[in-house]
């Protein structure tokens, strides 16, 4: 052990050495990059990033050009396993660099252009729309700091984006600007091909191919004839899913298999309409009178699909299916083994490609997972351990700085970390008390103890002190691992200005399954004329900083 501390306090002094030396500019880190992405060197490139990222850890553009770069390595990627992987830290890294600086056009272009390229079913089209549409919206507001070339990036990524929305009129918009804005170039010859392509008649084969399914009127006359039928009651309940009648799906659906219970699509649509009713924020007011009721849908959309590969083993799209759902669900449904198996069995199956695309990227999803339930058992197994330390360290994300300038003041920022990752999300709750405990206001609460309030108290300190006052004010969805800011304007729950003196913040945690739990506190005096900075450290809210800003 002597040994080791001994190399530790080695490599620690070189390390204070090798940070002496001046560090080179960002920008010759993103030429060399450069440089080696148009000699075809991806990975080169990217570990010039990496080490842009080592010396400049606060840059949204390093961390913007790392996110396009393993993006690149995802495509050139033969194995599927490790493009899901890639994929998956490009948007981590793209997600970082828009954190660290969201009015940035390059950042936004970078994660707008992985979220148009990426395949439908990962869901990062709407936010890549977005983030483009934040690129153009930057350049009205200060043409200066958007460059020609990323407008017509831009407007070439939109009008593809757009054609996927299967949104047309935008589209063409979007190329007609390509072609205002860079005319006689290769882009504007693309654009102008791709509005002739829009325009043009679809061929038969196309438009067989498009043809959408019966409607649910359709297949609602058939049944007159036939009530009893268990296939066409499948069909009309499938129907009404993609209408997003799901209430009808779902008891439409559940008639079919009484009649029929040999039917693997019917049990697949319905666990899809099930999965519907918790669409969003998994905690809402419906906790309050049945705390279990999303355990209760999770159990029963993994049992319909279970039964939905027994009845149908080789049906690849139903293993998708599953594997996608098991490894979305929490923990306690026991399935992330036998989500990945049915993944790894997609992959290494003669399925069409984008099925494959879609298991490799899951796979890599479940893998994040498995990696975060093997810190929580350093973490509770061996908390003595310097493993332990290791863990909290890789589970904490970057830090980022508010930008005070717009805070209305006088005002408390509250800025702390949460620097654990469960299975779950933490219940948390930031509120402010006066000196002899008496309630100021809460600023925030998680959407479980917030909804649930008495009926099931996981947050004593904040459910004694605040007794669930403002609660459905400040419920929000459950935040997790990472930095998070929040603002007190110094009212009290009634909306009237607090008198001057000293006040206590606190923030207060509890983690599940691992029943982790921890709270800070901190005094704080306000009405004075000078800024005050408290901080406090902590184990699994590793900081919590309070600024007094006059």
């Amino acid at each position: 052990m002597r040994i080791k501390k001994a190399f530790v306090s080695v490599f620690s002094v070189l390390l204070c050495l090798a940070a002496a030396v001046s560090a080179k500019p960002l920008d010759q880190y993103v030429e060399e990059a450069g440089s080696h992405r148009a000699a075809g060197d991806l990975d080169k490139a990217a570990a010039a990033m990496e080490a842009a990222i080592t010396e400049y850890p606060d840059s949204a553009v390093a961390y913007a050009y790392l996110g396009l770069y393993r993006g690149m390595q995802a495509g050139a990627a033969e194995n599927f396993m490790e493009a899901g992987q890639l994929s998956s830290e490009s948007f981590d890294l793209l997600d970082q660099a828009v954190e660290l600086d969201p009015g940035h056009p390059r950042v936004r272009l970078y994660r707008g252009l992985m979220g148009v390229k990426v395949p439908e079913f990962m869901g990062k089209l709407p936010g890549a729309i977005e983030d483009l549409e934040t690129v153009i919206a930057l350049h009205e507001e200060r043409p200066e700091m958007v460059s020609g070339e990323i407008m017509t990036t831009a407007y070439s990524l939109l009008g593809e984006g757009y054609t996927k929305q299967g949104d047309e009129e935008k589209a063409v918009s979007a190329w007609e600007m390509v072609m205002a804005l860079a005319p006689g170039t290769p882009a504007a010859d693309q654009a102008e091909k791709e509005i002739a392509d829009l325009k043009a008649e679809p061929s038969a084969a196309e438009a067989e191919e498009e043809e959408p399914g019966r409607s649910a009127a359709e297949i609602e006359r058939d049944l007159e004839a036939s009530p009893e039928d268990a296939a066409k009651l499948a069909e009309l309940g499938k129907a009404y899913l993609d209408a997003g009648e799901f209430e009808k799906a779902e008891k439409t659906l559940r008639e079919a298999i009484a009649l029929d219970p040999e039917q693997p699509d019917a049990y697949k649509w319905l666990a899809m309409t099930v999965g519907e009713t918790i669409e969003g924020d998994l905690y809402d007011e419906r906790i309050h009178e049945d705390t279990d009721w999303a355990t209760k849908i999770a159990f029963e959309m993994v049992e319909l699909l279970d039964k939905a590969v027994e009845l149908a083993p080789e049906d690849m799209e139903t293993r998708v299916l599953r594997g996608v759902i098991d490894i979305q669900m929490p923990f306690f449904t026991g399935k992330l083994d036998q989500g990945m198996s049915d993944l790894k069995m997609v992959i290494d199956s003669e399925a069409p490609d984008d099925l494959k695309a879609q298991a490799a990227f899951w796979m890599g999803y479940g893998h994040q997972k498995k990696a975060t339930t093997y810190w929580i058992k350093v973490l509770t197994d061996y908390d003595d351990e310097e493993a332990s330390q290791l863990a909290l360290e890789a589970m904490r994300p970057p830090l980022r700085r508010l930008d005070t300038s717009e805070i209305e003041k006088p005002a408390v920022v509250i800025d702390f970390s949460l620097g654990f990752r469960d299975e779950l999300p933490p219940q948390t709750a930031v509120w402010v008390e006066t000196p002899k405990g008496g309630f100021v206001r809460t600023l925030y609460v998680s959407g479980f103890s917030g909804h649930a309030r008495e009926v099931q108290i996981v947050l004593p300190v904040w459910a004694s002190t605040s007794d669930f006052a403002g609660a459905d004010a400040v419920t929000g969805a459950s935040i997790d691992t990472g930095q998070h800011i929040y603002v007190w304007d110094l009212k009290d729950q009634s909306g009237m200005v607090v008198e001057p003196g000293e006040y206590i913040v606190k923030v207060e945690t509890h983690f599940w399954p691992s029943m982790k739990y921890e709270m800070a506190s901190a005094a704080i005096a306000i009405g004075g004329g000078k800024p005050i900075t408290v901080m406090k450290e902590g184990k699994f809210i590793p900081y919590t900083e309070l600024r007094y800003m006059p």
